[in-house]
């Protein structure tokens, strides 16, 4: 009887231990599943949480982009923006007529980038009524072309030109340059202007702007000089110039004399600054501009322009730092062809 219990027992306790080793591996078999389901239940979970959060952000971005005023750009930063758009007269004219503020930020970034040109008795007529009106824009004014068609209208272009004191280049007629430009003392009353367009360089126009002393003082700060033509006085006090251009362009077919520039390159006791060198004439066939030397290794070079390229366009490029004295920097690959009109080919030096 003892016998039948003791099996009874240990029957009892080996089918326990089967069975609990049975269920304690199928139990660890399926705590991994789990496991692993609800590790990636939580990134699932944490990945839509970023998501929403993102989402959040980006709406909350559009509708401060929306609500974005201009005028809470600090002053100095819608400076530079506005300053952009000194290449765009459309865009210029729609800001100024866009507020008060607006306006004078517009003034101030744009008109000493601007090249202001003044031809017609409509142009002459409003800058004129602009600036007695505002009298405070004319120091902002850098660059001026002036050439008034009418004889009536020079009185006004004068009185333009004496009030904008603060020019760093101006294309006109010797007429205008000398009545505009006065002296007092040993003091110009231009004396930043440093670039200088003259047109209609007549003999006797050369002998009346040469012998007046601020006439001849201004002459002598000059860095940059562009002639029409090439009636260059043998006398003229240029020992500040770095930079000289001469010739024709348009349907002017006159050729030049490279020998000219090639002379006052060599003449160091009379041009001690001069550098560079810039013959222009109008290119005989079809094509963009062409530029070359008229001597190896000498810094004399020949522009070859199309036949609508004007003086105005030259000068604008000039004032606008995308013209000839960039194209004949010591660094020429520097220029972006992008930045300069139409196309241009170097050609050998040899």
């Amino acid at each position: 009887m003892s016998g039948i219990l003791l099996v009874s027992v240990i029957y009892t306790y080996a089918i326990n231990k089967l069975s609990g080793e049975a269920a304690e591996r199928i139990e660890r078999q399926n705590i991994k599943p789990r496991t692993e389901y609800f590790a990636q239940a939580k990134r699932v979970i944490a990945a839509q949480k970023a998501d929403l959060e993102r989402q959040k952000e980006q709406k909350r971005m559009f509708e401060a982009r929306a609500s974005f005023r201009f005028r809470d750009l600090p002053p100095e930063i819608a400076l530079i923006v506005l300053a952009q758009c000194a290449d765009w007269p459309k865009t210029y004219q729609s800001l100024v007529r866009t507020s008060r503020y607006c306006q004078r930020l517009t003034f101030h970034a744009c008109l000493p980038r601007m090249p202001i040109r003044l031809i017609t008795q409509e142009q002459v007529g409003s800058f004129d009524a602009l600036l007695q009106a505002r009298p405070k824009l004319a120091p902002l004014i850098r660059h001026m072309w002036m050439t008034p068609l009418r004889e009536e209208l020079l009185g006004t272009s004068i009185a333009i030109v004496k009030k904008c004191k603060h020019l760093r280049s101006l294309a006109s007629n010797a007429y205008i340059v000398q009545e505009a430009i006065s002296i007092r003392g040993d003091r110009l009353s231009h004396s930043d202007c440093r670039d200088l367009t003259l047109l209609s360089t007549k003999t006797e126009s050369w002998t009346s702007l040469l012998k007046t002393p601020n006439g001849s003082a201004f002459f002598r700060q000059l860095t940059h000089l562009r002639l029409i033509g090439d009636r260059i006085p043998r006398d003229l006090p240029l020992d500040a110039l770095t930079h000289l251009s001469y010739g024709s362009s348009g349907i002017d077919m006159s050729q030049g004399d490279s020998a000219i520039g090639l002379g006052m390159l060599e003449d160091k006791e009379a041009y001690p600054a001069l550098h560079t060198v810039i013959l222009t004439k109008p290119r005989a066939s079809a094509g963009g501009l062409r530029i070359s030397r008229a001597v190896a290794k000498k810094r004399v070079f020949i522009f070859e322009l199309p036949m609508k390229r004007t003086e105005l366009e030259i000068w604008c490029d000039n004032a606008s730092r995308r013209g000839m004295w960039e194209l004949c920097a010591d660094h020429t690959g520097s220029v972006s062809a992008s930045k300069v009109r139409g196309r241009v080919r170097f050609a050998s030096d040899s």
